[in-house]
């Protein structure tokens, strides 16, 4: 339920995506007076599903980790007096890899994972060991974490291990130009889980209702055109409408780009801080999202399939040839699709630049878009086949995400899925001040663009960080 919107507020938060949601959470809950403005519909951001013809599809979520007890994410659950409001399912296995002469099944729990990869490969046992030993005590220790920042995957990788067809295994489900310690996590975790009904958007509707519940304000469908900036200080927003509200902090929980370069503007920002908005975002994805006729129980659990057509080229954005990732979600929660059906989610790395912005002109999709993507997830669909036989005999409905989707639904720049690209680079920056402050004062970040980067429970722990340093500031300044 919307509330009715103040002329002035505490703290002002652009975006109702996970990390703005629990920060308002926590602010609301400490007795400040917040509005959250969200221009979709819903809130959530990528945490959020959509239906169709009966059958409830994820947005674009895998899973979520850190939600055992005692875990980061629990912890942030159980402040905000909400770890008993929604249950999560922890599946097994978490991944099964097929290729043309290969299938690798990996358990969620590390000592069978490891089992799993020596299976496969026994003459590297020792190094697998090592590998996954070293990952599992990185992750313990936050000062090694740091340590390994400007370390990429392959630079571990690739010396560690002989076999070939191993690293290229391990390079899918950890990209080799990717900073260990952003994809650590998929070693060293063996925790993965789901909400057991309603998809990530459960969680997110939690969040919402927590929040109101605790005296927040949330408006959906509410444009932010600008933020008020007096002297260099954030003083609140202007609304697509004109109106103008007041605030003592100001939240993004939005585009990097698109929060300084249009709500903000150049002329409050540096030379160099400009100048590091160029730098490369993370990829999006192609999805296609299918209601199938077909009761997939049986063969599968909700473990994401990687289906691998020619592991020389992982890198390969031609649809006939790319990797792909599978995932039945309504093997994870039933209620997803009528019963004797499935829902089954195919996505590939094909990014937004892929056929001159996927045959748009000056930002329309037309005509040429619309058969684009059609031929795109047609062929998606038939090298799923391979996986799920007959697949595309069995399909009751059909829709197709493709990055600028992404882009319009999120207003994230290239539809970015994880904010900037988790190379050591990207990562190191982020890291440099470990805060959620920007150049402006009074204007703060949360979500995947600030540190700690991108993935769900991180982007929660951002929320959390800059409500306690907002309720910090605020306590020493008497506000």
């Amino acid at each position: 339920m919307e509330q009715e919107i103040k002329k002035e507020y505490d703290v002002i938060i652009i975006g109702a995506g996970i990390g703005g949601l629990t920060c308002g959470s926590y602010l609301a809950k400490a007795g400040k007076k917040v509005l959250i403005c969200e221009q979709h519909s819903k809130p959530g951001g990528y945490c959020t599903s959509f239906k169709r013809d009966g059958f409830t599809f994820e947005a674009s979520i895998h899973w979520l980790s850190g939600l055992g007890k005692g875990e980061f994410i629990y912890k942030i659950l159980e402040e905000l007096e909400i770890q008993d409001k929604i249950e999560f399912i922890r599946f097994d296995p978490v991944y099964r890899l097929i290729g043309r002469d290969f299938e690798l099944i990996l358990s969620s729990d590390l000592a069978k994972f490891e089992e799993d990869l020596v299976n496969m490969f026994p003459a590297e046992r020792e190094h697998i060991h090592k590998f996954i030993s070293k990952c599992v005590n990185i992750a313990k220790h936050p000062l090694k974490m740091l340590r390994y920042l400007k370390k990429t995957n392959e630079e571990i990788i690739a010396p560690l291990f002989r076999d070939q067809k191993l690293k290229k295994i391990l390079y899918r489900l950890m990209p080799p130009n990717y900073s260990l310690s952003n994809q650590i996590g998929m070693v060293s975790k063996g925790d993965y889980r789901y909400p057991k009904k309603g998809t990530s958007q459960a969680l997110s509707n939690l969040l919402a209702e927590t929040y109101q519940a605790n005296g927040g304000d949330l408006s959906l469908n509410m444009v932010v055109n600008k933020i008020l900036i007096e002297n260099g200080v954030a003083r609140g927003v202007e609304l697509a409408n004109g109106e103008q509200i007041k605030a003592s902090y100001v939240i993004s929980n939005g585009d990097a780009r698109l929060t300084f370069l249009k709500l903000v503007g150049k002329e409050w920002l540096d030379e160099e801080f400009v100048k590091e908005l160029k730098r490369e975002v993370c990829a999006s994805l192609f999805l296609v999202s299918l209601g199938v006729n077909m009761d997939l129980k049986e063969k599968f659990g909700g473990e994401m399939i990687h289906y691998i057509p020619d592991l020389d080229e992982l890198e390969t954005s031609d649809p006939s040839k790319c990797p792909i990732e599978i995932i039945i979600y309504s093997n994870r929660d039933l209620s997803l699709a009528p019963p004797g059906k499935s829902t089954v989610a195919i996505a590939a790395g094909i990014p937004y630049d892929y056929m001159n912005n996927w045959n748009t002109e000056n930002g329309e999709r037309g005509e040429a878009y619309r058969k684009l993507k059609e031929e795109v997830a047609d062929q998606l669909i038939k090298t799923a086949g391979n996986v799920i036989p007959r697949l595309s005999e069995h399909i009751a409905c059909k829709d197709i995400a493709t990055p600028l989707t992404y882009e319009r639904y999120t207003l994230n720049s290239k539809g970015s899925m994880m904010g900037w690209d988790p190379t050591p680079e990207n990562m190191s920056k982020m890291f440099k001040t470990r805060k959620q402050d920007t150049p402006i004062k009074n204007l703060y970040q949360v979500g995947h663009w600030t540190f700690p980067g991108g993935g769900a429970p991180t982007v929660m722990i951002s929320g959390k960080n800059c409500a306690k340093q907002i309720l910090k500031r605020s306590k020493k300044e008497g506000r």
